[in-house]
């Protein structure tokens, strides 16, 4: 795993309380929700702003309703559909993080999308590598890796939503490749969130 590095994010303005974005990346499972959460509520306690940001694209949402209606779209549909519905979401994101002091931190990314067309054996394309790549150049990324047996026994606990054993370990080695290739901080997921909290705020400088 990379080293924890205490070098604060880059800063794109000189305010009293300059934007930094951390993004939050890993595979369902890996708790990225209610550590941003941690996260983000312990900084406002100690009156630091901080806030998450939600790039979400509607997956589990087109999901229920095709196990509700019996309609099953082609997955070149889905994958348009959702990334078109996140793109949407980290771009707004992004212009509100680089507009707003304080730390946003972001719960998911278009590199999520490159992970699902890598598991449905759909092209990355050159456009979304690019817009992925692009859109972090001012964020310090983060990957929460899990052993895939743990990341099931949290989705079958929270009882939301599910995934396969085979899904959830081949979307871990996308999600790894991903983080070796673009030098990303990877963290270990299974460690409490107390743990995780104080490794993020090492990174972040706060």
């Amino acid at each position: 795993m990379h080293a924890i590095s205490t070098r604060p994010l880059p800063a794109t303005s000189h305010g009293h309380d300059p934007p930094q974005t951390l993004v939050i990346l890993g595979p369902d499972g890996a708790g990225k929700s209610t550590l941003i959460e941690a996260l983000t509520r312990q900084l406002l306690n100690e009156r630091i702003r901080a806030r998450r940001l939600a790039n979400a694209a509607a997956r589990s949402w087109l999901t229920k309703f095709c196990r509700r209606s019996g309609i099953t779209f082609p997955t070149f549909t889905q994958d348009f559909f959702e990334t078109s519905i996140r793109g949407f979401n980290v771009a707004r994101n992004m212009v509100s993080a680089a507009h707003s002091g304080g730390l946003s931190v972001m719960d998911r990314h278009l590199y999520c999308q490159l992970v699902l067309r890598r598991l449905r054996g759909h092209p990355s394309g050159l456009l979304l590598p690019w817009l992925a790549a692009k859109s972090t150049e001012c964020a310090r990324i983060i990957l929460l890796d899990i052993d895939p047996h743990l990341a099931y026994e949290r989705i079958v606990s929270r009882g939301k939503d599910h995934e396969t054993l085979e899904y959830l370990s081949e979307s871990r080695d996308e999600y790894l490749r991903l983080a070796q290739l673009h030098g990303w901080i990877i963290l270990d997921a299974s460690l409490s969130t107390s743990l995780l909290v104080e490794q993020l705020r090492l990174v972040i400088g706060k």
